[in-house]
């Protein structure tokens, strides 16, 4: 019988899930205390990373954005005087662009990087210097501060950024930005605009399209406020209550 090829029209691997063939698909819930937050500033000058990555590590967690977004951003689309940033679609997890208004705090970290650009292109560079870095770049320099042992062509700074409450990653920082303005106040739907994602409710996703930009600029203020005195020298900060 002749072999014939068979086009399909769909990823027959898209619905596997790990805990379906063996695996164990676990949901990180790591954020980081405010006490943590105050150790990472403390700790992060010693940890020897070049300035960019210094400033990826206080972006993502002042805008919640993902890594593999910050990874792939470009400067024509910061606009420091509007004090904007846009993920464009082709970045974004959900396929939608995204407006994070910036704070002064993150602000602060733009133009730092802006003061070092290497090119008019991407805001971090790969070594090449003509394309951005990995995805897993900057995740990989916080994770080879995070171990136990000195790899070959790892970092010697192995445990420069091992926190008291115990390994993080990139992702965790998302959360943990999330985390404080849900403590600040910040009304659930709003941090969800914040985070760019997709609304699960059918319903709501269909006829509820308020984009609640004002709302989103505030959570962003009143985030980057609170990271000013975690990481200022004010030793009188008050603790806020977690969420319940």
């Amino acid at each position: 019988m002749p072999w014939t090829a068979t086009l399909l029209m769909f990823d027959p691997t898209a619905s596997i899930r790990k805990a379906k063939i063996g695996g164990k698909s676990v949901e990180r819930d790591r954020i980081l205390s405010e006490d943590e937050i105050r150790e990472l500033y403390r700790k992060l000058p010693n940890a020897n990373f070049i300035s960019s990555t210094e400033c990826a590590i206080w972006i993502m967690l002042s805008t919640c954005c993902r890594v593999g977004e910050l990874s792939k951003a470009r400067w024509e689309h910061v606009d420091l005087t509007a004090k904007t940033w846009l993920i464009p679609d082709e970045h974004s997890k959900n396929g939608k662009p995204h407006i994070i208004y910036l704070s002064d705090f993150a602000l602060r970290q733009f133009k730092r990087l802006s003061e070092h650009r290497e090119s008019d292109s991407w805001m971090f560079m790969d070594r090449s210097k003509t394309h951005h870095v990995c995805d897993k770049s900057i995740s990989k320099q916080i994770n080879d501060r995070q171990t136990d042992r000195v790899r070959s062509n790892k970092s010697q700074h192995k445990d420069a950024l091992r926190l008291s409450g115990g390994k993080w990653t990139p992702h965790d920082l998302r959360r943990t930005g999330a985390t404080l303005m849900g403590n600040l106040g910040v009304l659930p739907d709003v941090i969800e605009k914040c985070l760019n994602h997709t609304e699960q409710n059918k319903m709501k996703r269909i006829y509820q399209r308020q984009e609640l930009k004002a709302e989103q600029a505030e959570a962003w203020r009143i985030l980057g406020e609170r990271l000013e005195l975690l990481t200022g020298d004010n030793k009188n900060v008050v603790p806020i209550k977690r969420a319940s």
